[in-house]
C-alpha cells in the first residue's frame, strides 16, 4: 500500500508491506544464517580433521620407546612390597632414559649395545646381595622394554641339562661365558642402606672411556622384602678370575 502526504512544498512517500510478507523476509534470512552455519561447521570438520589426526599420530605423537607405560600393571593393582620394589626400579630405568642425550634404540646413545651390572655396596665395590643382583635383573628388562638391545653377560656357551632339575642356560663361571662382550655402554649402580630406607645410585657410563652418560638416584623404603634381599650380603674374591673378566668389555 502507498500512502502519500503533502505538507506545504514536501512529499512524503510511506511505504507499508503486510506482515505476511515481513515474516516471510525474516525466515528467508534465518535459513541463510542456518546455511552458513552448516558450512561453516562443515569446513571445520574437513579441514581441521586430518590436522588433528596428522599431529596425534605424527608430530605429537610419542615415540615407541618412550612409551614403556604400556607394559605397566594397572593402577588398582594390589599394593604390596614385591609391587612397590619392581614400581622403583622402573623409575629408574625411566629416569635413566630421559636423561640420556639420545634414547633412540636403533641410532642413539646405546645404540652400540648395553650391559647391566650387579649393583653394589657404596662401601665396597666387591660386595653384594640378592637386593643388588635383583635391581641390576629387573633393570635389564625394563631397559630392553625400551627397545634397547641389552646384552646378558651370563648366557652361557651351551645349556646343561639334569634330568630332575632342569636346563640351564645362565652361568657366573668365566669359563663357561664367552670371554668379551661388544657392548658401548654399562649399565651399573650402588646402594647404601640406611635405618629406614636403601639409596639407590644407577649409572649408565661409556665403556670406552668412562664418561657418563646419564645417572639418577631413587630411594627404595627399607621393608621385610629389602631386609630378606640384604640378608645375604657377600663379597667377592677381588683377586678372581671374574673379577678380571670384567675388564674386557670393550668394543
Amino acid at each position: 500500500m502507498l500512502i502519500v502526504h503533502r505538507a506545504g512544498m514536501r512529499v512524503f512517500t510511506v511505504f507499508t508491506v503486510p506482515a505476511a510478507r515481513t515474516t516471510l523476509i525474516r525466515m528467508k534470512h534465518m535459513s541463510q544464517i542456518k546455511s552458513l552455519l552448516l558450512l561453516s561447521v562443515f569446513s571445520l570438520a574437513v579441514f581441521c580433521g586430518p590436522a588433528q589426526s596428522f599431529q596425534s599420530n605424527e608430530a605429537g605423537m610419542t615415540p615407541t620407546y618412550l612409551e614403556p607405560e604400556r607394559f605397566r600393571a594397572a593402577p588398582d593393582a594390589a599394593q604390596n612390597e614385591a609391587d612397590e620394589l619392581v614400581r622403583k626400579i622402573q623409575a629408574l630405568a625411566d629416569d635413566l632414559v630421559v636423561l640420556l642425550a639420545d634414547p633412540d634404540p636403533v641410532n642413539g646413545t646405546l645404540a652400540d649395545g648395553l650391559v647391566v651390572t650387579t649393583f653394589v655396596d657404596i662401601n665396597n665395590l666387591y660386595r653384594t646381595s640378592s637386593f643388588g643382583r635383583y635391581v641390576a635383573g629387573q633393570l635389564m628388562n625394563e631397559m630392553q622394554r625400551y627397545a634397547f638391545r641389552v646384552i646378558d653377560m651370563r648366557k652361557s656357551l651351551g645349556v646343561v641339562v639334569q634330568e630332575k632339575r632342569g636346563e640351564f642356560g645362565l652361568s657366573r663361571n668365566p669359563d663357561e661365558i664367552p670371554s668379551a662382550h661388544e657392548a658401548r655402554a654399562m649399565l651399573t649402580g650402588t646402594y647404601l642402606v640406611g635405618d629406614k630406607e636403601i639409596i639407590v645410585n644407577a649409572s649408565i657410563v661409556d665403556n670406552r672411556g668412562g664418561e657418563l652418560l646419564s645417572g639418577t638416584t631413587v630411594i627404595f623404603p627399607r621393608n621385610a622384602l629389602g631386609d630378606w634381599m640384604l640378608q645375604d650380603s657377600a663379597a667377592a674374591q677381588k683377586h678372581s678370575a671374574g673379577v678380571i673378566y670384567m675388564k674386557e668389555l670393550e668394543m
